[in-house]
């Protein structure tokens, strides 16, 4: 019945030349199990490949160079690059011994296997009889290979180059085409190509053989074989097509030698190019309404720049504008201590692994950002990061006379202002205070993507807020995806954001664990200045959909004067109905509940939170009936929090009227 429901919701959420599509993809399926057990018919080996191109993707940047920023920067890839000789590989924080051989369709967390039949045969939604797909797909996404590379690079020994081609040898017979769960996605194909890649132009000096090569052609020709013959598009037409097109177009790029290489370099261009103006909105947020997605969709285009670069060969300019708006999306909205608010869908995705987490990668763009658009003020204090130098090493030498001082290209203070990001719904309140920085973001993005919406979460009209580096309320993340059940039914909740549910209800309903129902429109949204007085206005049509209408608007002033948020939430209706009012905290923030108030103590830093006194207030520290109390800062990690919630029962018009005192200093409590 499940599977029913899905597939109906699914089809409803598809135009009539999608549906052609999906039919014509059908086909192509049938054909290609067909030939499942037939793939030596279908490729023949060439030895043509031409590592050379390949090399100056990392020609610029030295040993000696990498040593050097790699000792400074404390970026252990010696001691990383060991442990993938041993086949120990980091998934999600879990540090995972597969022992003599990597099982490279084992779900690390049940230890049981996905079965080795054709890929479109395999159900990758049903998270629970062997486990959520990503735990199979993190392994498989080859990102030791530029670790193992840089091993190489470092020591000049053969044992990493060596094991770097045992591994793609030994993926090749554990994944014949068309057969596994790894060829079931292709954004998984297209992130395996880019690490290859990357990696492979780190091991100028090795002596590759023949049969080196053999091997090599042959992964990269199956791969793109895959990529080209089953695009996403349509509904499907996200951050998977985007990396899809770039995979088929450094594949064209660096395999020239092969046959169609011509139509998927042409083919992963033109989508490149048009999906980074699509994508990447005008005020550098993500399409999807995703945060951190930001951070993965941004990589994309900055290493098809550089390919660009490096090949001299001429794209739309329009990507350098919007990788320069991003960069100031994500400096807005980053606070002193590098924190950025965790809105919508995170799964602590990164492209190719150059040492740095999904979050931790949001300050090497903006030291990125620095270094090519001529921003100093981008700079982070870990500038440079590895990544730029990996990347632009020789910009950051030239621009520096040959000296590798980071102080040489100084850092640049400017002050950051508030600022309304229009296309991308987020209102940012950015104040200097008696106790520090305060950092208010408001959130009226819409639900994500149509026509799916798959990455958004339930969260209008929510907030987060940074205090003096420290978060306080925060949106709690995202845990799991397929397998996560009622976690993934939670944090994409209303319940789970800072803001107010009507009657119980969700904002909308969720069909599927990347799909929602009918969307919610954001009715207005502003932030003006009156008064010396800083004002967030929005508003949405979520509960209109009652019997008695439920309009909310939220409202939340800033008083540069007393440093307080008045936080005024007007809700109109001509009948009766129940409201909620969450606030969802940082772990590291504690609570205590007095008679008018409660005091958030977090580190050295004490808040008040003044609430409603018509609503009962009830607090919940890792509960799971009703599932509340609990946040997740990356993909798989979970720890318990506090969660404030506030109920009452109203006929007609209210507004309920809260206020935060931020950061008090201990002493005047």
């Amino acid at each position: 019945m499940k599977n029913i429901l899905w597939y109906s919701n699914r089809l409803m959420k598809m135009t009539f030349p999608e549906i052609l599509y999906r039919i014509q993809l059908k086909i192509k399926e049938k054909f290609d199990k067909y030939w499942a057990i037939r793939q030596s018919q279908i490729f023949q080996p060439t030895y043509q490949i031409n590592l050379f191109p390949i090399f100056t993707l990392s020609k610029d940047n030295t040993a000696e160079d990498l040593g050097s920023w790699q000792y400074k920067l404390k970026v252990p890839f010696i001691k990383l690059a060991d442990a993938a000789l041993k086949n120990k590989i980091d998934i999600f924080g879990l540090n995972y011994d597969f022992g003599e051989k990597i099982a490279w369709h084992q779900d690390i967390k049940t230890g049981k296997k996905w079965p080795l039949k054709f890929w479109s045969d395999i159900d990758i939604r049903d998270g629970f009889t062997v486990g959520g797909a990503k735990f199979v797909w993190e392994a498989n996404r080859f990102y030791t290979l530029p670790v193992l590379s840089l091993g190489f690079k470092f020591t000049g020994h053969n044992k990493y180059a060596h094991k770097f081609l045992d591994i793609v040898k030994d993926w090749l017979n554990a994944n014949p085409y068309p057969l596994g769960v790894n060829w079931t996605s292709g954004i998984e194909l297209a992130i395996r190509i880019a690490n290859l890649i990357w990696g492979m132009s780190l091991l100028e000096g090795y002596n590759f053989s023949a049969k080196d090569k053999e091997i090599i052609n042959r992964f990269v020709w199956f791969h793109a074989r895959h990529l080209f013959r089953y695009p996403s598009k349509y509904s499907s037409n996200n951050n998977h097509s985007i990396a899809e097109a770039f995979a088929l177009f450094l594949i064209g790029i660096y395999f020239p030698h092969l046959e169609n290489a011509q139509k998927w370099k042409n083919f992963g261009k033109k989508v490149i190019e048009h999906e980074c103006i699509r994508q990447i909105l005008p005020d550098g947020g993500s399409y999807e309404y995703s945060t951190t997605y930001l951070s993965f969709v941004y990589d994309f285009f900055l290493l098809f720049k550089i390919v660009c670069d490096k090949n001299k060969i001429d794209y739309d300019r329009k990507i350098d504008k919007r990788l320069k708006n991003a960069c100031d999306y994500i400096y807005s909205l980053m606070d002193s201590k590098g924190n950025i608010p965790n809105i919508g869908d995170q799964d602590s995705a990164i492209l190719v692994n150059f040492g740095l987490s999904n979050h931790e990668n949001f300050q090497s763009i903006l030291n990125t950002g620095a270094l090519i658009f001529d921003r100093p003020e981008f700079k982070q204090k870990n500038f440079p990061d590895f990544k730029t130098c990996m990347l632009f090493g020789d910009l950051f030498l030239r621009k520096n006379e040959g000296q590798k001082d980071q102080e040489k290209y100084p850092m640049v203070s400017k002050q950051k202002k508030s600022r309304l990001l229009k296309e991308s719904g987020l209102s940012i309140i950015r104040e200097n205070t008696s106790i520090g920085e305060i950092v208010f973001v408001g959130n009226a993005t819409p639900l994500g993507m149509p026509p799916l919406y798959a990455h958004g979460h339930l969260d209008a009209l929510s907030f987060t807020l940074s205090v003096g580096g420290q978060e306080v309320f925060i949106d709690p993340g995202t845990y799991l995806y397929h397998s996560g059940g009622k976690w993934r039914r939670y944090f994409r909740s209303t319940a789970a954001h800072n803001t107010i549910r009507i009657n119980e209800k969700d904002m909308t309903d969720m069909p599927g664990e990347f799909m929602f129902g009918k969307p919610y429109q954001i009715t207005e949204h502003s932030l003006l200045e009156e008064d010396n007085k800083l004002v967030w206005r929005a508003g949405h049509d979520a509960y209109v959909k009652f019997k008695n209408p439920v309009y909310h608007t939220r409202q939340v002033i800033f008083d540069s004067q007393s440093e307080h948020l008045e936080i005024e939430d007007i809700l109109v209706s001509s009948g009766t109905f129940k409201v909620e009012q969450f606030f969802h905290l940082h772990p590291n923030c504690f609570l205590d509940l007095k008679e008018d108030k409660i005091v958030v103590t977090c580190g050295e830093l004490i808040s008040e939170l003044f609430l409603d006194k018509r609503l009962k207030i009830e607090i919940f520290i890792g509960s799971e009936n009703p599932m509340l109390g609990w946040f997740s800062d990356s993909f798989n990690h979970l720890q318990e929090s506090n969660s404030i919630v506030c109920k009452g029962s109203f006929e007609g018009d209210v507004t309920l009227n809260t206020r935060i005192k931020p950061g008090l200093p201990p002493a005047s409590n």
